[in-house]
Order: C-alpha cells, then sequence, then structure tokens
C-alpha cells in the first residue's frame, strides 16, 4: 500500500506546512507494540505498558504545559499538575479503548487507513499527501512508517468504538431549554470588601520573623541548578557537504512551481463601519446607512483617504487613510478579496458585508499574476534543498555520534576522535538563562532529566542538534535567615494584614447578617457599600472583576437566604456579599440560541459518556501499576 508511494518519493523535496506542536499531537494518542517490552510500568488485562512508551507521552505532555505556562512550570506546579498520573492514565485509557474495539471485532482496512494518512496536514504538500514529507516527518520523529501505520490503524479503531459511543446519546429541546435558563439568568449583589492593603503601620518584631521563617523554610529554598557538557553539531556546517544537482532543482521547480510564481496582487484602501457580532438588525441598517452617505462622498469626488481618516472604524488603517497596501487574494476575508479583485483599477466598488462590518473598496493599483521563471527560481530552491540535505546529514551525524557516545558512556573521548568541540555551562537553574543556547527550555529539560555523567539522545533545536552529558546537579538549598530576612519581613506583615482583613470581614459578615443595615454598617467602618449590575454566570462581575467564587456563591443565593455561608476571599481582599435582585432569562430568545447550545450539550454529553464507559471498562478490567511508580 503505502510502501510503492515511499517507493518512487523524490529526494529532497521536503516541505513542512505544521510546526513541531502539531507534529507532537499527531503521534500524541500511539499505542504500539512498544508497550510489551521490558522495564514495565503497568500492565492492563495481561499487556504490559513499557517505560519508554510512559516517558514518550510523560514528555508530550509536559511540552504542551510547558508551551502554556512558560517559566512558569516550575518542579511544584508539575507536581499539582500530577504529570505521571495524567500521562499513565491516558496510555491505560487508550489500550483499554483499543482492547474492547478488539473484543468487539472492530476492524479498519487498508483504505481506510490510507484515507486517513493522506489527511494530515503535516504529510501533505500543496494540500496534497506527499510521501517524500511522510517519510521526512516520521524519520524526524524517530518512527518508521510501519511503527506509525500499526499505531495509526489502532487510533482509527478507538475511534470507531468512540464513534459508536457517542452515536447513542441524544439531547432533547426540554434539556436544552433547562440549560439556556441556568446559562442566561442574572443576579446582581450588595457587596462590601475589606482589602488588606488599606491597612498600613503594621510592624512585626524580629523572634516573629525567626517563628515565619522556621515554618516556612521551603518557600524561601533556592532551585536545584545543573551543569552539563555538550556536543553542537551546526546545521551550517553540514551546508557544504550537501550536494544539489540540477536535477534535483529542476523536479523541485516543476513540482512546486505556484511557490516561485507571482500571484495577482490589488493595492487598496477601505472604509470600515464595524458592526458587532450578534447585533441587531437595526444596528447593521444603520451602519449600512451611514456607509452608503460615505460612499456617495467618495464617488462624487471627495479624497478617499480623508475620508477614511474620518470615518473608518478599522484602527489599523484609519490614520494611513485606510491603505491596505498590496495583497493577494488569501491575504483578506472572502467577501473583501472576491470584491476587490474583481474591481478595475481606480474603482470604488458597491458596499461589501464582511464579519466585521461594512466596507467601501477602492482599489488603487493591480498588480497580474506572472508565472514562475526556472532561472529566477533556481538561486532560491538550491538554497533551500542544500538547507533541508544539511539538515538530513546533521540528523545521520548526530545519530552516529550519540550511539558512539552512548557505547563510550562519556562525550569527550568520542568529540575528540570526531574533532568536535566540548562545550561546557556553567550551573543553571530549569527557568533560568543558559548562555550560548537560544532555546533554554528544551536544553533545560533534557539537562535536567539525565542522571550523573549519562548522555542525552540528541535533541534538534532551531540551530542544530546537541548532545548533553550531566556533570553536576546542585540539590534545592534553604539559606540562612540573614539572607533573605527582608523578604520574610515582608511576608509577614503581609500576612497580619491578610489576617485584619478576614477579621474585620468576619466581624461586618456577623453583623449584617444578625440584621444589621448593610450600608449603615459600611459606613460606620469607613467602608462603601456597592452594588453590582446583574451578570451571569460568566464572565466578569461589574464592578469586581473576575472572581469565579463570587460569581458560584452569588447563584446559591435568594430572598429567602440573602448570604452565603461566609465571607468569601477574592483577588482584592475579603467580600462580604449580599443577594440584590435575580433576572429570569426571556425564553422568547431561546429559538434563537437552541442550535447552538444543542450542539454544545450534545459534546459535553458525549464526552461524559466515554468517560462513564471508561470508568465502566476500567471497574472489569485488570490494571496493575508498578510499585510506588507514581509515588
Amino acid at each position: 500500500m503505502l510502501h510503492l508511494m515511499r517507493k518512487h518519493a523524490q529526494s529532497w523535496i521536503i516541505k513542512f506546512f505544521l510546526g513541531a506542536i502539531i507534529v507532537v499531537f499527531i503521534f500524541w494518542y500511539g499505542w504500539s507494540s512498544k508497550a510489551q517490552r521490558a522495564n514495565r510500568v503497568a500492565v492492563v488485562n495481561g499487556i504490559s505498558i513499557g517505560i519508554e512508551e510512559f516517558r514518550s507521552v510523560y514528555d508530550q505532555l509536559r511540552e504542551v504545559y510547558r508551551r502554556r505556562f512558560g517559566s512558569a512550570l516550575d518542579e511544584k506546579l508539575m507536581q499539582s499538575l500530577n504529570l505521571k498520573k495524567q500521562a499513565l492514565d491516558q496510555i491505560i485509557n487508550r489500550l483499554l479503548l483499543f482492547q474492547e474495539a478488539a473484543r468487539l471485532n472492530l476492524c479498519v482496512d487498508n483504505d481506510e487507513l490510507l484515507r486517513a494518512i493522506e489527511q494530515v496536514p503535516a504529510f501533505q504538500k500543496d494540500g496534497r499527501f506527499h510521501p517524500e514529507v511522510y517519510r521526512r516527518v516520521l524519520m524526524r520523529n524517530r518512527m518508521t512508517p510501519e511503527m506509525y501505520e500499526e499505531d495509526r490503524k489502532n487510533g482509527l479503531l478507538i475511534d470507531k468504538l468512540q464513534s459508536l459511543i457517542r452515536g447513542n446519546v441524544k439531547v432533547s429541546e426540554a434539556e436544552a431549554l433547562e440549560t439556556y435558563k441556568w446559562l442566561k439568568e442574572k443576579v446582581s449583589l450588595d457587596y462590601a470588601v475589606f482589602k488588606p492593603a488599606t491597612y498600613t503601620n503594621v510592624e512585626v518584631t524580629s523572634e516573629e520573623v525567626e517563628a515565619y521563617f522556621s515554618k516556612h523554610k521551603k518557600d524561601y529554598e533556592t532551585p536545584p541548578k545543573v551543569k552539563v557538557r555538550y556536543l553542537f553539531l551546526d546545521f551550517k556546517g553540514f551546508e557544504a557537504e550537501a550536494k544539489v544537482s540540477e536535477e534535483e532543482v529542476s523536479t523541485y521547480f516543476d513540482l512546486n512551481k505556484e511557490d516561485y510564481a507571482s500571484p495577482k496582487k490589488v493595492k487598496a484602501r477601505h472604509i470600515l463601519f464595524k458592526v458587532e457580532s450578534g447585533a441587531k438588525p437595526e444596528a447593521v441598517e444603520a451602519a449600512r446607512n451611514k456607509a452608503l452617505d460615505v460612499l456617495k462622498e467618495a464617488r462624487s469626488g471627495a479624497d478617499f483617504s480623508k475620508l477614511a481618516q474620518k470615518y473608518s472604524d478599522d484602527p489599523g488603517t484609519q490614520a494611513k487613510g485606510g491603505d491596505l497596501g498590496f495583497f493577494t487574494r488569501d491575504r483578506m476575508v472572502k467577501p473583501f478579496s472576491d470584491a476587490a479583485f474583481a474591481m478595475k483599477q481606480g474603482e470604488i466598488g458597491e458596499l461589501v458585508r464582511t464579519r466585521f462590518g461594512w466596507h467601501i473598496i477602492k482599489v488603487e493599483a493591480i498588480q497580474e499574476a506572472k508565472e514562475a521563471v526556472p532561472a529566477e527560481a533556481a538561486v532560491r530552491i538550491r538554497t533551500k534543498l542544500s538547507r533541508d540535505a544539511a539538515r538530513t546529514l546533521a540528523f545521520d551525524r548526530a545519530e552516529q555520534i550519540y550511539d558512539a557516545c552512548y557505547e563510550a558512556g562519556s562525550i569527550s573521548y568520542v568529540a575528540k576522535i570526531n574533532q568536535l568541540k566540548v562545550h561546557e555551562t556553567e550551573p543553571f537553574r530549569r527557568d533560568g538563562p543558559i548562555k550560548g543556547i537560544k532555546e533554554k527550555e528544551k536544553f533545560a529539560e533534557t539537562a535536567f532529566a539525565l542522571d550523573e555523567n549519562e548522555v542525552s539522545e540528541s535533541i534538534e533545536l532551531s540551530d542544530g542538534y546537541y548532545i548533553l552529558e550531566l556533570v553536576a546537579k546542585e540539590p534545592a538549598r534553604i539559606p540562612d535567615l540573614k539572607k533573605v530576612e527582608e523578604r520574610v519581613r515582608q511576608n509577614v506583615i503581609k500576612d497580619r494584614k491578610d489576617e485584619l482583613a478576614k477579621k474585620d470581614a468576619g466581624e461586618f459578615f456577623n453583623n449584617v447578617k444578625d440584621g444589621a443595615e448593610f450600608k449603615e454598617a459600611t459606613s460606620s467602618r469607613k467602608l462603601k457599600a456597592k452594588s453590582t449590575d446583574f451578570f451571569g454566570r460568566y464572565g466578569a462581575i461589574p464592578g469586581i472583576g473576575s472572581e469565579p467564587d463570587i460569581q458560584e456563591a452569588a447563584f446559591t443565593l435568594s430572598s429567602s437566604k440573602p448570604f452565603p455561608d461566609s465571607v468569601i476571599k477574592g483577588k482584592q481582599g475579603y467580600y462580604v456579599i449580599r443577594f440584590k435582585a435575580r433576572q429570569e432569562a426571556d425564553e422568547k430568545e431561546f429559538e434563537n440560541e437552541k442550535s447552538g447550545i444543542m450542539s454544545s450539550l450534545l459534546n459535553q454529553k458525549r464526552q461524559t459518556a466515554i468517560g462513564e464507559f471508561l470508568t465502566h471498562l476500567r471497574e472489569k478490567s485488570e490494571i496493575t501499576v508498578e510499585e510506588k511508580f507514581l509515588d
């Protein structure tokens, strides 16, 4: 099947349309025979999950969180996320679903597998599957086509099982209406906030500082550091070795002519009359009428640039007189492009409606499309193919060097016989800078995962391949009090202010709950009672901001139960809230939103069904996790 496509692939014809994170997701849920190797971490109904399988998913999961949290992803946050359990649960759940699909005799034929692989964007070139791109993507992710195809086939089996489960889930109109009411009802509150920042002149003694430090030493711990030596194989260093023939250049040009052609371009100005998403018909019509008046001015000879400066709602182009410069058809939303590319030079078109609002467009210049010229494209193609070839040579060389380092147990000897420079870092923190390293996050993650004198596999960064060897680890340390005394003192003061605010808020809460008048009670404490406008279950609270705990408590209140059970801590301080009024959902608007609500509710119920099915599978399965593995 796919072997024939690979056999006839052209060399060096590689073009990646998606970045590394998308490739990661392609392989995210893979399950293969690797799980049956030694060093198992768990057994599911007699099938072993190997440490390599676990590490692969764990590393990918950690990478996703690293991109989400950045430098904030420290050891403490990682522990709270419980990444080890998350990764293992993903593998176990996937394996359980696969086993159940097999038990039900679900199957995937070769045509289904081929169609699924051809639709993966990372394997495509110019919107179509390209076997050479496919092979290169897999090679760079250290997978063979056979391994990936097995994994993909298993994944399709699981997809079929999940489709069966989801297909039995239904949503009634009555459920949708109840959800609509729940989502659309609103409440308003009276509230007072006790802010710790308003408590001044708080003093603490040296004894209190010392006692606080003794109790919170871990908060002042300096993070661990590592020191590594490494080999660097620069992509640029392989470009001289990368030989590209005239035939390869010619072949690449024939397959990618459109990349070197000049598409038609239009230079235009526009005036935007903004219309908000979901605006009422009268608002849309008002904006249209305003736009029609300005269109008449423009067509009667008024300076288009000045009209744009005066009337346009586009902040990006208003000051430039609506100038958009030259653009290709795909640069603009379709209705705008369709209109602009159908116009003649100097023409002012009819009004155009897009998701942004109403547009008046004036085309000032047109550059017609030009076909690609081989001689003009040859230099660029040769440069690209040379760089691609250099990356492949670097990959092959890095693998050879790593294998040699692994055998030798050290990089120094291998570096000497291969005439490579050994670099060495200063001790660095996981979230700190590393001199000479641009992509420090991936470098640091690799370094911190090493044991002493262990050599890493080659890792690819933007400038080349790196092979690391751990030289030393410095454990986390708790400093002497003298070095952090001022920080500790400020933290003691901060806690004291917080305690005072909490105490006063609690006393106030008890007073008003026992019958004291809310506004009078606040004024006697030199506070100001405030009220919110109506707000829903999601979004910011008017006058307060984003406070989920307050929001959740507010919707449990009513006229018969105006106060929550206690004071609520928020970002600004401690809040005492009281129910003011409730606004029920307008059922007349339900029809307009019914479709979206039913779709959203259906997706939620489907996810719940999958979760419940997995719970059932876990309950009837024999699952054993190696002792202390998750500790």
